[in-house]
């Protein structure tokens, strides 16, 4: 009689294997994740021993100056944080902090660079080193800042970034123009201490300095909008030795200061000396208002209207907006809320007195409706002005204001 058929197939496996293999796995991953939480428990935190804690404490004893006020002080520290026991600090206790004695301050920061940005142009500026001897002369090094007029603000910043690269390089500054004009020249003027292309190239034929010296005029570019290509980061740009560099794309304050992060140290130290150690947050100088300072300074045009806003007044605070075209309901209370906050915070006696800053006329006069019920409101009026100063104006109400915003930034200290 034959053999009854098998119903498996062949090279299948029979349920009880399958079922072995199963419990095998499963008996492996418990085994697994018993040894885990043995490891953890094992590796948790230990008890302190008296002695580290006492070496720790003779440690901190050491280090005490260099520590911050809240770990110095464990009732500073109690009193910074939160009442669940958390540490974190407050908005007001950071900026206690931050004034506190031995901090520094952002004007005596501002100070410093404004000293150091003296000493460069009176060493590098264009009234010495035009009266450079032929070989001194070619030897010089400049780089260009370049703008048009497509916008004040972000060209401004191209200016204002060749002049701290200027500084931070040790060389002269060369400021761009078009067909013999320097952008925005109805409104700002620029220092004497710069070069322009044209005279440049002039002083390089004078001196002879390609054929005598062999240092052809080239320029160097280096574009900041292609990260791909930049060397903001991995260069030392005090190695280049070509004449002329342009770094060309920044468009922002921050561009230059990329360089702090450089990993070349002698670049990250000339960064750091002009804008300051990127942890240093209770001194970082106004580095670019003193760059401002300067390399322009405001027109006759703009004086006179800077001072026929003010009238000899010497507002308690200034708002600054921009680009409120649209006109936002938001941003408006939030700004009203702001100078309320600040001027119970100033403890100002009498009606307080506000300027407002702004490239949109429109929404200037929004705003002094709300703030005119508790202050007394300045802001440039484009119509009025010209009807009243009897100047010829070139330019709109926002070209106007954009200008009377530079004025302000200008205002020494």
């Amino acid at each position: 009689m034959p053999p009854a058929p098998t119903r498996w197939r062949r090279g299948g496996r029979s349920p009880p294997r399958l079922l072995q293999r199963a419990l095998l796995v499963a008996a492996f991953s418990a085994a697994a994740l018993i040894v885990l939480i043995l490891l953890q428990h094992r590796h948790g935190p230990e008890p302190p021993n008296p002695s580290t804690a006492a070496h720790a404490r003779d440690s901190s004893d050491e280090l005490l100056d260099d520590s911050p006020p809240a770990e110095r002080d464990p009732e500073a520290s109690h009193s910074a944080g939160t009442g669940d026991g958390s540490t974190c600090a407050t908005v007001e206790r950071m900026g206690e902090e931050a004034a506190g004695p031995g901090r520094g301050s952002p004007e005596q920061a501002s100070l410093r660079v404004r000293e150091m940005i003296r000493r460069h142009f009176e060493l590098h500026g264009a009234e010495r080193v035009r009266t450079l001897p032929a070989h001194e002369f070619c030897k010089q090094g400049f780089v260009l800042g370049k703008a048009s007029e497509a916008g004040f603000g972000n060209e401004m910043y191209k200016i204002l970034t060749a002049g701290a690269l200027s500084v931070m390089l040790n060389r002269s500054l060369i400021i761009g123009q078009t067909r013999g004009l320097y952008p925005f020249g109805e409104y700002i003027s620029y220092t004497n201490q710069s070069f322009t292309i044209h005279e440049i190239k002039h002083l390089w034929r004078k001196h002879h300095c390609a054929r005598t010296y062999g240092r052809d005029l080239n320029i160097r570019v280096d574009i900041f909008e292609n990260p791909a290509e930049t060397n903001v980061l991995c260069s030392d740009w005090n190695n280049w030795k070509d004449p002329i560099i342009w770094f060309d794309g920044a468009t922002d304050a921050v561009g230059i200061q990329f360089f702090l992060k450089n990993v070349h140290p002698r670049m990250k130290a000339a960064a750091s000396a002009l804008f300051g150690l990127p942890d240093s947050l209770y001194a970082r100088p106004n580095t670019f208002g003193e760059l401002m300072r300067a390399i322009i300074s405001p027109s006759s045009k703009v004086q006179e209207a800077v001072d026929w806003v003010l009238k000899g007044a010497n507002p308690d605070i200034v708002l600054h907006t921009r680009m409120m075209a649209n006109r936002p309901v938001r941003a408006r209370k939030a700004a009203v809320l702001c100078i309320k906050r600040a001027l119970q915070i100033s403890h100002i006696k009498g009606t307080p007195l506000v300027a407002l800053v702004s490239d949109t006329p429109a929404f200037v006069k929004e705003l002094k409706s709300d703030i005119s019920e508790f202050a007394e409101v300045l802001y440039f009026d484009y119509k009025l002005f010209a009807k009243t100063s009897g100047l010829e104006i070139v330019g709109n109400d926002k070209d106007w204001h954009m200008c009377i915003t530079c004025k302000s930034c200008l205002r020494q200290p």
